[in-house]
């Protein structure tokens, strides 16, 4: 038995097999069963009603009641009304006014009148997609009719009451970024004006795909594409763990890693675009890398082909073209193939292909700054972009500078919820500190490895580590500890390039399991704290291990 296992982890052959391919899904099988749990409702509204400015709808409860409360969600304008009530729908008293808490998200206000007719007189253009009020003791009022100002009746508010949540959670409801990423995927899918321009639209487009094939729009949906690149940066972490150390078990440790670091499982279960935008880049790398071991041209394609696919994303993915196009070129002055055949197609799959694919996008998905359906309003766009995120300077209590990112010094704190003085849910985009702090020694060790004894792959990693890091130093915006996502992938190859060596040419082969039960236990302990979980505030208090770090 134990010479089978031993066999199975030592194999030294280059080539995928169904012994690689079985222990891959397997893993991928694991951790996607774990990211799939609690990831959002799949029952939301789908029916909305829209008001203008000055507009107002008036509903009449089937009897007089004592409204302490109503629930309302909110379409993809993020509604502002103010709320009056009357017992004869003439004299009606100001009750307050209400400013949504974001685009499909819900909303519990307290009314605390009472009243047989309520009126919501819209101060802004909204939507709203169901309205549920309840007396002092929770019960259900029934609504008799929903009229508006010209007289259309609005059932629809009122048409979807399986959908009204006991608790307003992430579970139903959008957060942090997905106010803005996932309303404008809905926006895709309906041909409505886009809301997020400041992006280029694949990620969003991507994120829409789930939405149409099920024609639902809720949590799960529009966070469905992101999960899915989550579990496929694990398989492509395997390749590339095969690719460049060889033997399985660093291929199965780069793809481990990945799952349980904390802030890869929490970035990637989110309805924004950043998972789309580091699969991305982590391809476009891998194939550069096959391509310089095969030289193969379709590998080179591929290469562009991704890196093409993550600057429609974000525009970051531009950083990783640094890296690229440094180790094309000492490729081919190493090859001596510095010619016009090798110039051509680098020009062609880096920059033409890229440049059709990034503008095509435009041209089938346009937005509203600029109608964006010739390439002149495209470069009208791209400067609106760039005067966007050049000016953005604007502080916030969870951005963070550059050189703390590799110890995760200031987590994103996502979303909270608070049940009582003694219990809350909360999110937060925590590194795993096991891992973090072996990637920088994993790095070092790999920049050392590069220059003192020659290692073409640690090179490789170096390059395509700080061209991924290092132009931050440079960029004065308001930056968070998600951009250094991309860059953090690389430095956990680093990661298993140190921990190979140890474990190869020391004796302290025990290395491996005890960073791996580390990691684990890491992510366990803190899983209440990327999950959204409700737990005791004690036990949140007590994870704070730094001031900077909030939960």
């Amino acid at each position: 038995m134990k010479r089978n296992v031993k066999r199975f982890f030592n194999e030294k052959n280059e080539e995928l097999n169904s012994k690689d391919f079985i222990t891959i899904f397997i893993i991928m099988l694991i951790y996607g069963i774990l990211s799939f749990i609690n990831l959002g409702t799949f029952n939301s509204p789908q029916s909305f009603y829209s008001a203008f400015q000055d507009d107002y709808i008036t509903f009449e409860l089937e009897k007089y009641d004592e409204v302490e409360y109503m629930m309302v969600f909110n379409g993809h304008n993020n509604s502002k009304y103010q709320v009056y009530t009357s017992m004869n729908n003439k004299n009606y008293t100001f009750v307050k006014e209400v400013d949504g808490s974001g685009s499909f998200a819900w909303d519990k206000k307290i009314i605390l009148d009472q009243s047989k007719f309520i009126r919501f007189n819209f101060t802004k253009d909204s939507t709203l997609g169901e309205v549920a009020f309840y007396n002092s003791d929770g019960e259900y009022l029934e609504i008799k009719s929903i009229k508006s100002n010209s007289g259309v009746i609005a059932n629809n508010l009122k048409d979807e009451k399986s959908t009204i949540p006991n608790q307003i959670s992430y579970m139903n409801s959008t957060y942090f970024d997905e106010i803005y990423f996932a309303r404008t995927a809905y926006e895709y899918a309906h041909g409505l004006d886009t809301y997020e321009w400041t992006h280029p639209p694949l990620g969003k487009v991507l994120q829409m795909i789930p939405i149409i094939i099920t024609n639902n729009f809720s949590p799960f949906t529009y966070r469905f594409m992101g999960n899915i690149a989550g579990i496929l940066m694990v398989f492509v972490m395997y390749l590339f763990g095969k690719e460049l150390f060889i033997k399985r078990k660093y291929a199965i440790l780069s793809s481990l890693i990945i799952c349980l670091d904390t802030f890869h499982f929490v970035q990637t279960r989110m309805g924004t675009v950043d998972s789309h935008l580091v699969l991305f880049i982590l391809l476009a790398i891998y194939f550069m890398h096959r391509f310089i071991r095969e030289e193969k041209t379709s590998n080179l394609f591929l290469s562009g082909l991704f890196f093409a696919l993550s600057i429609s994303v974000k525009w970051t993915g531009f950083y990783s073209g640094i890296g690229l196009a440094i180790i094309y070129f000492i490729y081919l002055f190493s090859k001596k193939k510095f010619n016009v055949e090798y110039i051509v197609k680098g020009s062609i799959f880096f920059v033409v292909i890229p440049l059709f694919i990034y503008c095509s996008i435009y041209l089938l998905f346009p937005n509203n700054l600029l109608y964006t359906n010739n390439l002149k309003n495209i470069e009208i766009q791209q400067k609106e972009m760039y005067l966007y995120h050049s000016k953005l300077n604007d502080d916030h209590p969870f951005s963070s500078k550059w050189y703390t990112w590799p110890i995760s010094y200031r987590p994103v704190w996502y979303y909270q919820k608070i049940y009582n003085k003694d219990i809350k849910e909360t999110i937060s985009g925590v590194g795993n500190l096991i891992i973090w702090i072996m990637c920088i020694f994993g790095f070092i060790y790999t920049l050392f490895k590069s220059i003192f004894k020659k290692d073409k792959n640690s090179l490789f990693l170096i390059i395509m580590f700080l061209s991924l890091w290092l132009p931050y130093v440079f960029i004065g915006r308001v930056m968070f500890l998600y951009h250094y996502f991309p860059a953090l992938i690389i430095s956990m190859l680093c990661l298993v390039n140190l921990l190979k060596d140890i474990y190869e040419n020391t004796k302290f082969k025990i290395i491996i399991p005890i960073f791996l039960f580390l990691s684990l236990a890491f992510f366990i302990i803190y899983y209440p704290i990327i999950t959204g979980i409700p737990t005791s505030r004690e036990y949140i208090d007590k994870l704070e291990l730094f001031n900077s770090w909030i939960f």
